[in-house]
């Protein structure tokens, strides 16, 4: 069995979103340590796979969802929900895609924003609010808004590079 030329790309193409899912996630959760504001860093694998599944679809986005929160969860301590979160995300993103909203940039600004602030203020209500620790209010204010914002601002360069790494592999007048 021959694997055609076009499956050839496919394969390519989404071995390198893995791969650039794997990179933001050692900048995440490991050498990104320099990229920190005021102790809050940004959650660069929520866009990621939030790109991927815009391209590759729903299906697809499950798969980079659970790639990318099994990465997250390994590094990260206490109690995580980042797997099942993320494959949520991968899905709904690439359904939305599919059904009701166009593939863009603005798009993916909007979904990538609705997912932080989603993630960032369910982390803090579970960790802060129903746990009963002191601070809750403040560490909202100084750690979760600001890492929100970051995030954000870093969607951009995210979507970016998943769609410059996607467009060397489909031609995007004849789109699959």
């Amino acid at each position: 069995m021959t694997v055609t030329d076009k499956r050839k790309k496919i394969i390519y193409r989404r071995a390198l979103l893995a791969l650039i899912i794997f990179a933001f996630s050692l900048i995440q959760n490991g050498a990104g340590k320099f990229l920190k504001i005021g102790g809050a860093g940004p959650l660069l694998l929520i866009p990621a796979v939030i790109a991927a599944a815009m391209y590759e679809g729903d299906i697809a986005g499950i798969f980079y969802g659970l790639f990318a929160g099994a990465l997250w969860d390994v590094f990260a301590k206490g109690n995580n929900f980042n797997s099942i979160f993320l494959v949520v995300a991968g899905y709904v993103c690439g359904t939305l895609i599919a059904t009701v909203m166009r593939n863009n940039f603005v798009t993916h600004l909007l979904l990538s924003t609705v997912c932080t602030v989603i993630y960032c203020t369910g982390y803090w209500l579970y960790h802060f609010v129903i746990i009963n620790l002191d601070r809750a209010f403040l560490t909202l204010i100084t750690f979760y808004i600001p890492q929100m914002l970051f995030t954000i601002i870093l969607s951009a360069p995210v979507f970016l590079l998943v769609r410059f790494a996607r467009s060397g592999f489909v031609n995007e007048e004849y789109s699959e």
